[in-house]
This record gives C-alpha cells, structure tokens and sequence, in this order.
C-alpha cells in the first residue's frame, strides 16, 4: 500500500516538474518574442509578410530611388513672362536616422527622412524691386513649387508601398528585420546673384555678403501687407547667426562693465549729446525712457505714433522710411 502510494506521488511529482518547465520555458519564449518584436500580432505579422513578400526591401530601395529621380528631373515650375525665374533645379538628399540597429535580442529601428532642396535660380534685376512685391511674387511661385513636391511624394509608388505594407499600430513597415518608417521635408530657396531670399506667410529673410535681414510679415486675405524689420546680423564662419543687437548689447555690457559706472553729469542725470538730440540708445535699464517706449503694446503702433519724433530728432535717417524703420528697431531693443 506504501509502495503504491510512493509511486503516485512520484508521478505526481513528475507531472507538476514537466509543468513548471514547460511554464518556464513558454516565459522564457513570451519574452524572447515579445522584446524583440514588440508584441506577438507584429511577430505574426513578420512572419507573414517574410513569406508573402520576401523581396520587400529590394522593391522598397527601388521605388525610393525612383521617387528621387522623378523629383529631380520633374518641371517643378512652369516659368512665366514677368516672374523673374531663369531655372528650377531639385535635389533629393537620403539623411536617415538610425536609432537601433539590429541585434539577436531586438528587431531594430530606424527613419528614411527624404529632403528635397530647390534653388530657384532669379534675374539679378529682381534685387531692385520692393521688398514687400519680393516676398508676395516669392510665396506664390513657392507654393506652387510646394504643391507639385507633395504631389510627386504622396503619389509615388515609394509611399504608397509604406502604406499598403506598414503595420498599423506601429505605423512603420518591416524592412530588412528594422522597424522602418519614412518622413520628407522640402526647402525652397531662391537667389538673384549673390542675394539669398526665404519667404514664409509670417517671415521673410535676406541674406547678401553674409548679412541677414529678418523681416515678421503682416498678412492679410493670403497677402503680405506689411513687412517689419524684426532682426538685422551676421552669418559667422561657422555658420551661426549673430544678431546686431546682440552684438551692441554685448558690447555696452563690456563698457559698463570696464568703466564702473555710466557716465553722468554734474546734476547725475544721463548725458546728452552737445547736438541736444534725443538719447535713443541703451534704456533698457528704465532709467531714461525718452520716447516712453513702454506705453506701446506693438512695433508698428510705437512707429505709427513716433517715426516723426525719429526723423526730427536724429540727423542720420535719410528719409522717413528710415526713420520708420529705427523706431521699430527701437521698440524690439528697448520693450
């Protein structure tokens, strides 16, 4: 009766160590599948689509460079009389972003990111006309060119294969054992000579012998209305933007610093020039606000209210367009 009920247990035993290894070992594969491919729907489907569709990648390398060679060889404007446009040239640069490269323990991952770069290619006799006729001709043949980059995109064969073939809940596609996904970016530039131009609805830039000039736009109806001149600078060496006003506050802080003190008259108030103008310079401290700069919520209201004041004041602006201009400067350094 002992012998039998020895040999029970023992079996029992046998059954429940069986169990726990096969317990054991299903955790052990759940996780193996589950940390490299995410979860177990994305290892079907990598399981599928291998067998379904195992030259994937070597089609999707090929619609990727079929994109890039319509892109670059496509009439992405059509050039009219009066437009100032000599050439349309593109370029598709391949910048990829590898965040996780493949290892036995995780699928990788990594971005396709597609860059199309056109230079529009001016008459030189475009750098002649207003600023403000500049940005608003710029915008209209820029979204033009736009329009055709997103359609050549959007309708290649490229995209269209990451969407028949991307898994959805991760939006990516399988490829080459890598979660991939694609993104494209597109920039317009257009030059007339040495001159550089970028239009947006809200900025426009000029860039001339390292110099640039930032102007915010007002808009109106789809049209630029108004441009105010937001930030004037250089392009350094390596490549950075420097602003002038950073420059010119640098260089008061450097002053100040060096001298101790600013320097004041006999009565300690702020010394004014011996041609009796206005002080319009260096009031951020709010000592001396001379044009009471901070009653004003805006550049263009400040300028609307004081350009006058400018151009009676100061012997420099030539004109009262200038002197416009300062005062906007003015509000930007001071408020």
């Amino acid at each position: 009766m002992q012998e039998k009920s020895a040999k029970k247990s023992l079996i029992l035993f046998a059954i429940i160590f069986s169990l726990g290894l096969l317990v054991i070992e299903a955790i052990k594969i759940n996780y193996q599948v589950t940390n490299k491919y995410g979860s177990w729907n994305h290892y079907w489907e990598h399981v599928r689509l291998n067998r379904e569709k195992p030259n994937l990648a070597e089609e999707f390398d090929t619609a990727r460079d079929a994109y890039k060679y319509t892109v670059e060889n496509s009439v992405l404007y059509m050039i009219r009389d009066g437009d100032y446009v000599e050439s349309v040239t593109a370029e598709v640069v391949y910048d990829d972003i590898r965040s996780a490269e493949i290892t036995a323990e995780r699928i990788g991952s990594w971005c396709n990111l597609d860059k199309a770069y056109v230079t529009v290619q001016l008459d030189t006799s475009f750098n002649s006309i207003p600023d403000l006729d500049k940005c608003n001709m710029l915008l209209k043949i820029q979204d033009e060119i736009e329009h055709n980059l997103s359609e050549l995109y959007y309708g290649s064969s490229y995209y269209q294969m990451f969407e028949q073939y991307k898994y959805q809940p991760r939006d990516s596609i399988e490829y080459k054992d890598h979660y991939l996904w694609i993104e494209y970016t597109q920039r317009c530039t257009f030059t007339a000579g040495t001159t550089e131009y970028s239009p947006d609805t809200y900025m426009f830039s000029v860039i001339k012998n390292n110099r640039y000039t930032i102007y915010n736009c007002r808009e109106s109806h789809g049209e630029v209305v108004k441009l105010i001149k937001y930030d004037t600078g250089t392009i350094e060496a390596d490549g950075s933007w420097t602003s002038d006003s950073e420059k010119k506050k640098s260089k008061d802080t450097t002053t100040t610093n060096s001298s101790g003190k600013k320097d004041t008259d006999s009565s300690g108030s702020k010394d004014t020039n011996s041609s009796g103008k206005k002080d319009t310079t260096g009031s951020s401290s709010g000592s001396y606000d001379p044009y009471d700069v901070h009653d004003y919520d805006s550049a263009d209201d400040f300028a609307d209210d004081k350009y006058e004041e400018f151009y009676d004041y100061e012997d420099e602006y030539e004109d009262e367009d200038e002197a416009y201009d300062a005062a906007e400067d003015y509000w930007y350094d001071e408020y």
